[in-house]
């Protein structure tokens, strides 16, 4: 109790929002405060800041949860045009799951296993593959692509693979 209301210090408040200490400080502090909207301590005793656990509530939901909600809210919706068993390339279908050449080569890589196997991997299996100049050339039907995109689990820079359990500061 300080002032009267129940607090925490910053480690206890990481372990309170199931953040970590790091994130923690990082929107706590002075510097970040105004943005961030972490309130000022209750009191400093001994150098150390105190904070309100209701204060921390109150932020809780003023920012980490509006962060996760607009980030849900990201989550991708397509209707892609034309004949619906058309090939799409492997350029068209990172272009419309808006991930980057490195980050949609990963997801190449660690679906290849699964592909080789017959099942969709990260990514769904291709309906055609052949070989090119560089390396294989991909291509998927224009309505399975829209059903996976459509369907996919998490935010919009999901990957549609199944959830893992995060790490408790994986949002901070």
């Amino acid at each position: 109790m300080v002032n009267d209301r129940l607090c925490t210090n910053r480690r206890g408040a990481a372990e309170y929002l199931n953040r970590s200490l790091e994130t923690i400080n990082r929107v706590a502090s002075p510097k970040h405060r105004p943005t961030t909207g972490w309130r000022e301590p209750v009191d400093v005793v001994d150098g150390q800041e105190w904070y309100a656990l209701e204060d921390l509530d109150v932020f809780n939901a003023s920012y980490f949860q509006v962060k996760r909600t607009a980030r849900m809210a990201r989550v991708h919706q397509v209707t892609l045009e034309g004949d619906p068993d058309e090939l799409i390339t492997a350029k068209e279908f990172r272009t419309l799951i808006r991930v980057t050449h490195g980050a949609w080569s990963k997801y190449v890589q660690k679906s290849a296993p699964h592909w080789e196997q017959g099942r969709d991997g990260y990514l769904i299996k291709p309906d055609l593959e052949e070989p090119g100049r560089r390396g294989i050339i991909r291509s998927w039907k224009r309505h399975r692509a829209e059903n996976w995109i459509n369907n996919r689990t998490g935010s919009a820079s999901s990957t549609g693979r199944p959830k893992q359990d995060a790490p408790p500061d994986a949002e901070g």
